[in-house]
């Protein structure tokens, strides 16, 4: 029989795949001028960049400071689970999701104080969010759990909450007060869990002004109590999660908000109001799923969650059945960089270098360039310089580095 834990785990892992290919064929350099298309401007890129030289251009990065360390001081000792951001004085503010908490830190990486803990109350979460900063300056930390925004100042203490009507996660709040978010509302389906993700902008009231896609997710249920069905139920909530393209925003500049789908080789830019100002494409040679990216998968995802809720042969039976696709999606995620450039994660390499693209501010392909930058869950753009979570031996480091910009 499998273990109860295993069973308890389902909710988990469906929350998890939430959080969660053509080929074409090089243009002339003429084809990557804008084209009028409806009043959405069409940039079109080749699969390789096309500038002269001294055109083209890459990034190099110089790691510079490392907050974390393995043992000792609790304050620099990260859970499982981080992420990260950086005000405009360069401090840094940690979401340590297993302590339900916020830890800031100064420019030199020093603890500085601890915004809220877990609970219920004002100011305390369930659940929580990378801190990000509104138009005035304070923290706000989006709760799904509590179903509400929660505001701090720069000292961590507590100002006011916005109530949520619905679950809306990794939430923006533009200089307008919209919401760029993902909402997900359940849909009755007799065959198990559904559920339908709208991606966009929505008004101060959540309701939507402009949608950017809606997809619809469900799972069946395990068709028995036996160990093999649940097995088995896991092993496609993985399979549905490996090397599958997720839908990805940011804000930009003037409250713009680029959006990308990765099925596609395309990012998407709205205007602050939420109209479609253009898309940027590029083709694009897709990438098999090879062994090594599989083993990644495994060890980083599959791993790291079933550990927790089964044991190890069921473990092994779950990661047995996983299914993978053909190709990885066209890209991994991107960052919009202070110059107005996107940054773009092409592949995360097991073992090596990861790569990069670059588009100018106009969405003009660049560049395409390896580099040491750990690009695979937390990453921006912020104060000039470069911020990430990386990860060694199983633990978590935030890291900030300095960047240059060079021809090739």
């Amino acid at each position: 029989m499998p273990s109860r834990s295993l069973r308890n785990s389902v909710l988990v892992l469906l929350i998890l795949s939430v959080a969660g290919l053509s080929e074409g064929n090089s243009r002339s350099p003429e084809a990557q001028e804008y084209e009028q298309q409806q009043e959405v401007k069409l940039i079109s890129n080749p699969k390789e960049p096309v500038p002269p030289p001294g055109q083209r251009k890459k990034l190099v990065f110089k790691e510079e400071l490392t907050i974390g360390q393995v043992e000792g001081d609790d304050h620099y000792m990260f859970g499982e689970a981080i992420a990260f951001n950086t005000d405009e004085k360069g401090n840094f503010y940690v979401t340590d999701w297993r302590r339900r908490r916020i830890l800031k830190y100064d420019p030199a990486g020093q603890y500085l104080l601890t915004i809220g803990r877990e609970g219920q109350g004002p100011g305390e979460f369930q659940n929580l969010s990378p801190a990000r900063f509104d138009r005035d300056e304070h923290i706000y930390i989006t709760d799904i759990s509590s179903q509400r925004i929660s505001f701090f100042d720069d000292s961590g203490n507590y100002l006011r909450q916005i109530a949520i009507p619905d679950v809306f996660e990794d939430l923006f709040i533009t200089g307008k007060g919209y919401f760029v978010s993902t909402r997900t509302i359940p849909l009755e389906d007799e065959s198990g869990r559904s559920f339908k993700l709208v991606y966009g902008m929505f008004d101060d009231k959540f309701k939507v002004l402009t949608e950017f896609l809606a997809q619809e997710k469900g799972f069946k249920l395990p068709s028995g109590r036996d160990a093999q069905s649940i097995v088995k139920f896991f092993a496609g909530i993985l399979s549905s999660i490996a090397y599958q393209p997720r839908p990805y925003y940011r804000l930009g500049k003037e409250d713009s908000v680029y959006f990308g789908y990765p099925e596609k080789y395309s990012m998407d830019v709205y205007s602050a109001e939420g109209r479609k100002l253009k898309s940027i494409q590029r083709d694009y040679e897709p990438s098999r799923v090879t062994e090594k990216d599989k083993d990644k998968f495994v060890d980083q995802v599959a791993t790291a969650y079933l550990r927790r809720y089964s044991s190890e042969q069921e473990k092994k039976e779950v990661i047995k059945y996983i299914e993978y696709p053909k190709y990885k999606p066209a890209y991994h995620s991107f960052a919009l960089m202070e110059n107005g450039w996107l940054f773009v994660v092409a592949e995360i390499v097991p073992d090596g270098d990861n790569l990069f693209d670059l588009f100018d501010e106009d969405g003009r392909y660049i560049g395409r360039f390896k580099a040491d930058f750990p690009a695979d869950t937390w990453f921006f753009f912020n104060n000039g310089k470069a911020y990430a979570v990386a990860e060694k031996d199983g633990y978590k480091f935030v890291k900030r580095y300095a960047f240059e910009i060079e021809d090739y």
